[in-house]
């Protein structure tokens, strides 16, 4: 594994940390929808994400429907970007590969999401 891809992997998981303590230590409210007064796509995941962490799956679903799905592919990431780090494999590039063939699938999903936090007003 080379050098460089070390560092992209290192600085990936810095940014995921980041943005777990951005979400569940300060009170961030959604720039989105102070400007436009409409709920986005991720409006709802912090509390969906505090439900998922108690338990309640349902609840998690409720608040936004995005947060399983991204709970499970950060479940993951972490997970194979362990496995490259210590094994030095290359598991985490075709993970994200897949994604990548299949973006259609995940923008019709954030737009779904989009359109149900509209109707609920989250």
């Amino acid at each position: 594994m080379t050098k460089e891809y070390k560092f992209i992997l290192f600085i990936m998981l810095i940014l995921l940390v980041f943005g777990i303590l951005v979400v569940f230590v300060f009170d961030v409210n959604c720039i989105f929808k102070s400007i436009f007064s409409i709920s986005c796509p991720g409006c709802g995941l912090t509390r969906g994400f505090r439900e998922l962490f108690s338990g309640n799956i349902i609840g998690a679903f409720y608040y936004n429907i995005l947060t399983v799905p991204i709970f499970v592919f950060l479940v993951l990431f972490v997970i194979l970007f362990l496995i490259d780090i210590f094994k030095n494999k290359r598991y985490l590039i075709n993970y994200l590969k897949f994604f990548e063939r299949h973006y259609v699938f995940i923008i019709l999903l954030v737009i779904l999401s989009f359109i149900i936090n509209i109707l609920k007003d989250i």
